[in-house]
């Protein structure tokens, strides 16, 4: 609960400490460990994107990709939604509003009024959904700008892109059922 205003800024690490450690000085050393690592991000002090933009959009590409090359990707895909007035339509957010995955995902759910809800709002949500990590962060400084609007992880673990909503549903088909 003391760490949920934290959400985002809490660098994901491997931390030794005491187990009688107090909430509040754990709390102290991730946000300390974030500071740091971030102090050192190469593209960070020169963004356009403010800081919070930053660590909201990469805590959504954290999420949504494993490897690098996705979360570059990834990331383009989701700045240019944004650049283009298109919601961003990230299943993830829904693990932060009710703890749903995408797999499990109902129409009802993509109905929820919430304004991490990116399905019924544009832009980026009020703040980030989890934590990322320095990948992240750096996929979203330094995108891959592609011509691609879609993408989805299919059964096989697999990143599928598309162009068009047409060449989504069919990845959508291919890969999902």
């Amino acid at each position: 609960e003391l760490a949920k205003e934290k959400e985002g800024y809490l660098f994901p690490d491997t931390y030794f400490v005491s187990p009688a450690i107090k909430p509040e000085a754990l709390i102290e050393k991730m946000v300390k460990t974030f500071n740091e690592k971030i102090s050192s991000v190469p593209g960070l002090a020169t963004s356009t994107q403010s800081l919070k933009d930053v660590i909201t959009m990469a805590s959504i590409v954290e999420r949504e990709a494993r490897a690098m090359e996705s979360r570059k990707i990834i990331a383009g895909i989701l700045w240019r939604r944004i650049k283009i007035g298109m919601p961003l339509q990230v299943d993830v957010s829904f693990a932060y509003i009710n703890g749903k995955h995408t797999f499990n995902l109902t129409l009802a759910d993509l109905k929820i009024d919430s304004p991490y809800n990116t399905y019924l709002y544009k832009g980026l949500p009020p703040g980030p959904i989890g934590n990322p990590g320095l990948d992240s962060i750096l996929a979203t400084i330094n995108p891959t700008e592609t011509k691609y609007l879609f993408f989805l992880t299919g059964h096989d673990g697999k990143m599928y892109y598309a162009q068009t909503f047409e060449q989504h549903k069919r990845n959508k088909a291919l890969h999902l059922n």
